[in-house]
């Protein structure tokens, strides 16, 4: 088995290639020629019966002097998976050194790690000062003794949450079905799928319920234990940690079986610290919680958006089941100190924003008791967003279409299907024509038309008009989607409504944050559109979390709901303002919302959708220095 990825990747290259040069190799692999000899002198040193040579003016290729030995050398590397790391970017080196020390009771040279990742001192150098800059965040220290090397320091549980943050992090796409080589590796003599497999015979049996991130996470966390166990490092005894008796047992149903199947033993404390690991990544219910209050907190909750944003789910009946069971689980967890950490959050914020801001909003005055972390109020916003659409599917008229394929009926009829598939509640093909009948058409033909959807380009059209790809892709759906908002009044006039000239603002620099939100409420004020407690309900929201959305926009607004009109006050600043910490932004839209425009704001906050995704609308709005170049940038891009 090779060390490490990289070499195992040019040995295979090389292998199936005649000859090949060293800039070759150093550009299919994104490092430098200098990198590419330090991997051929580690290669050699590893091969059997073999050896990489270099032939001048042609490349490097694999000389075989040995038949037998490298046939069998062949075999030890293919006959299991392969354990080579991967070292080819310099996070997945910091990983590795990063871990390395982590599992070290030693000090270890300097240039014992170096070595291992295959880098120079200078860049070793570089590579500890990223680690030492994270290592406050875990309470651990940094210990170098001269003439010895280096080690950290720490309590043990802190030790684990920056081996799992640090050099394995999760993310949404990180399930347990995608376990890595690499990450496998970084579990020493612990077989991950024994684990997954337990695991999931356990929950079948007592009927747990989880998602597929959840089981990976907890995977990593059982196999980080047994891994520690096995380096001789123990999580001390918690005093004041109460594990529920149903967990208990569970846990030591399962703790039994590792303890059986590794030869190790797991002590008390181990088990309080994965039983509440455990519980953190299931369906847990405490039965101490009162039902009635959950029930409570609902109908505060839903009556709260009702007024609000005019809204109105305080019937479904979906939603307050989604909503007693997760409130339910988020306060057991909260009473058991647990987070519950949310892999979507982000793109939640990005793509979710109004049913976000709604949950944010709402939840911060209906529940004076309980604070939901925003990680929280994640999975909350999926509710009420799904809870909107289910609101507003049975009220929208179906969409009239023509649909136009210049390829035959057989096309014609593929996308008419997935249009039925996709928005059948939305729109209706009333005719699929060819490109011939539709130039034959009238402006009269067009009548009770709403849009024309193509698979061809079309030069004219009396209706709005887009051209997809007769498979329907996921951006062609975005493309439909976007069309479909935009059929009942024009772009235009929809947002032109919630901007006006007098709101508006081009600023070379602003001072503070503080004098900007001053500045854009009083042009609201002098409109009439808002009141005097406008402004402090601003600055109450902003005390609640951050309201930039990215490195350029930020989108600031009051805590309750009480505008005359919706509309949003601009600021396009040409120097950058700290907005939240170092973060800064030059795009600034403050809002104010009327009470009961809870549609319209659906279709403005498509605007601020497409302006947080929109790296080239973001900068052409950043040109605009007057109101009508502003104007006209939005309805471009949003057309």
């Amino acid at each position: 088995m090779f060390n490490y990825k990289r070499i195992e990747d040019i040995f295979n290259y090389i292998r199936s290639n005649d000859y090949t040069t060293a800039a070759k190799l150093a550009d299919l692999f994104k490092v430098s020629e200098r990198t590419i000899r330090t991997d051929i002198n580690n290669l050699n040193n590893e091969l059997q019966g073999a050896s990489v040579q270099l032939k001048r003016k042609a490349g490097y290729y694999l000389e075989i002097n040995d038949e037998d030995t490298f046939n069998s050398f062949l075999d030890s590397i293919t006959s299991k998976e392969s354990d080579s790391i991967d070292l080819d970017s310099s996070e997945d080196r910091i990983r590795f050194i990063l871990n390395k020390l982590l599992y070290s009771h030693d000090y270890i040279s300097t240039d014992e790690l170096a070595d291992l990742v295959y880098v120079s001192k200078n860049t070793f150098s570089n590579y500890i000062k990223i680690i030492k800059k994270s290592l406050p965040l875990y309470n651990l220290e940094y210990i170098v003794k001269p003439g010895v090397g280096i080690k950290i320091i720490g309590n043990e549980s802190d030790k684990r949450d920056c081996i799992v943050n640090e050099t394995h992090p999760l993310n949404e796409y990180s399930t347990v079905s995608a376990f890595s080589k690499g990450e496998k590796i970084y579990y020493n003599d612990v077989e991950v799928n024994y684990i997954v497999s337990l695991l999931i015979n356990v929950f079948n049996k007592h009927k747990i319920q989880t998602d597929d991130y959840k089981l990976k996470n907890l995977t990593i966390y059982f196999a980080l234990m047994i891994s520690r166990i096995l380096n001789d490092d123990y999580i001390s005894v918690m005093n004041n940690t109460e594990i529920p008796n149903n967990i208990e047992k569970i846990m030591n149903e399962i703790c039994e079986s590792l303890s059986n199947y590794y030869d190790i033993t797991i002590t008390r404390g181990e088990r309080q610290y994965i039983s509440l690991h455990f519980i953190s990544n299931i369906k847990y219910n405490n039965n101490s919680i009162d039902d009635q209050s959950i029930h409570n907190l609902i109908d505060s909750f839903l009556e709260g958006i009702y007024k609000g944003y005019n809204f109105d789910l305080r019937d479904d009946k979906i939603l307050r089941s989604d909503l007693f069971y997760h409130f339910r689980t988020s306060i057991s967890m909260m009473e058991l100190h647990l987070e519950n950490k949310n892999p979507l959050l982000n793109t939640i914020k990005t793509n979710y924003p109004l049913p976000f801001e709604i949950s944010k909003t709402i939840l911060s005055q209906s529940s004076n008791i309980i604070t939901f972390p925003e990680d929280d109020i994640g999975y909350i916003a999926l509710h009420i967003g799904a809870a909107i659409e289910r609101c507003f599917s049975g009220s929208i008229k179906k969409k009239a279409v023509y649909l136009v394929c210049g390829s035959g009926q057989a096309t014609a009829r593929m996308l008419e299907a997935r249009l039925h598939n996709v928005f059948a509640n939305k729109l209706t093909v009333v005719k699929r024509l060819s490109l011939i009948e539709y130039l034959n058409c009238t402006e009269n033909d067009f009548k009770e038309i709403d849009c024309v959807i193509s698979t061809i380009p079309l030069d004219q059209s009396y209706v709005p008009t887009i051209t997809v790809d007769f498979s329907l892709n996921q951006q062609d759906i975005e493309m439909v989607s976007r069309l479909i908002t935009s059929i009942d009044q024009s772009k235009y006039e929809k947002i032109k409504k919630f901007f006006d000239s007098s709101l508006f603002v081009h600023k070379k620099k602003v001072n503070s944050k503080k004098e900007l939100l001053g500045e854009l409420s009083n042009l609201l004020l002098n409109e009439s559109i808002i009141g005097d407690d406008y402004l402090d309900s601003v600055y109450k929201r902003e005390e609640l979390s951050n309201t930039n959305m990215n490195d350029v926009f930020a989108l600031p607004h009051p805590l309750n709901v009480f505008a005359k009109q919706t509309k949003v006050a601009v600021a396009i600043l040409d120097e950058p303002l700290k907005w939240n910490g170092d973060e800064t932004v030059r795009i600034v839209f403050l809002l104010a919302i009327k009470n009961g425009d809870s549609l319209n704001m659906e279709h403005l906050y498509d605007v601020f959708i497409e302006l947080v995704n929109n790296t080239k609308f973001q900068r052409e709005v950043m040109c605009s220095k007057t109101y009508d170049q502003f104007l006209k940038t939005l309805i471009q891009h949003i057309q």
